[in-house]
């Protein structure tokens, strides 16, 4: 994709096994995958391998926009299918699967395979009870295109409580500032950048003013893998993961196999808070699409 020749090809996976022998147990995967996409971007000659793949996946969902109106428009429970969109969405991932053209008969299938499957992890009224619980909201992004299911999302939270953020450069097929505004969140909330070309959040990399949104809020939703994968440990605040489960490592650890349409809440470890009934706070519960 970068089109690297065969000798930088070499050199990558070079760079890439002496990073491997020498990376930290203890730090998040999408640290170790800045580091080597920074390394691919820089023998390339290029700041974005994935900029094409970025907008025609902007473009393809933007011509969906009429199918994921009409789904819920039709909807029993509109709530719940915004958060099964919200996952739809999460499927648009060039680091999980293999790259290939994106076209609207592939949105409309997935749209169709998650909106009939059930919720794994916590339900869609637990998740109200944490959002309503909270005084300030930070929402994660994570991949272009998938910008403009969450919408379907966030116009259904407080707007007046919420901030989106995206990554702070390209980084595989994640969501920039360009993204989120292709896809109109700018109307909905305000929108930040984490600073950093992570495919998730490290810390120490982001930016202060996205650290200082991170500490000023009391909940944080964050979508896909590379997010759980780098806030998963935290227990800072209160957390909320909604993701498809793409791969063995992520199942293992969520508890939940592989392709499951998951939200998880965790709470901070210190401030325990009853911010939900015991009916709607336990975990491993089903919840059916009506």
């Amino acid at each position: 994709m970068a089109g690297l020749s065969t000798g930088q090809q070499a050199q990558v996976t070079k760079a890439v096994k002496h990073k491997i022998a020498s990376f930290p147990t203890d730090h998040p995967p999408v640290e170790m995958a800045a580091d080597i996409h920074e390394l691919v971007r820089f023998l390339a000659g290029t700041d974005d391998p994935y900029a094409s793949i970025k907008r025609d996946s902007n473009e393809v969902c933007r011509s969906c926009l009429p199918l994921l109106h009409e789904n819920l428009a039709w909807s029993l429970d509109p709530f719940s299918t915004a958060v099964k969109l919200a996952i739809a969405g999460n499927v648009i991932d060039f680091g999980a699967y293999a790259v290939k053209p994106l076209s609207r008969r592939a949105v409309r299938q997935t749209v169709e395979d998650v909106l009939s499957q059930p919720l794994s992890g916590d339900s869609p009224d637990a998740l109200v009870a944490a959002v309503d619980q909270a005084t300030t909201i930070l929402f994660i992004g994570d991949n272009a295109g998938e910008c403009f299911f969450d919408r379907f999302l966030l116009e259904r939270l407080p707007t007046h409580k919420l901030t989106y953020a995206v990554r702070g450069g390209p980084v595989l097929n994640d969501a920039t500032l360009d993204d989120a505004r292709a896809a109109g969140i700018e109307d909905v909330c305000p929108v930040i950048d984490t600073g950093d070309k992570s495919p998730g959040v490290v810390f120490n990399r982001c930016s202060p003013a996205f650290r200082e949104a991170l500490e000023a809020s009391d909940l944080v939703i964050a979508k896909g893998q590379g997010n759980y994968e780098s806030l998963s440990g935290r227990t800072d605040r209160a957390y909320v993961f909604i993701t498809k489960v793409k791969c063995d490592v992520i199942a293992d650890d969520i508890g939940f196999p592989t392709g499951s349409n998951v939200v998880r809440i965790t709470q901070p470890r210190m401030e325990r808070r009853e911010t939900m009934s015991a009916e709607n706070s336990r975990r491993q519960m089903e919840v059916s699409y009506a």
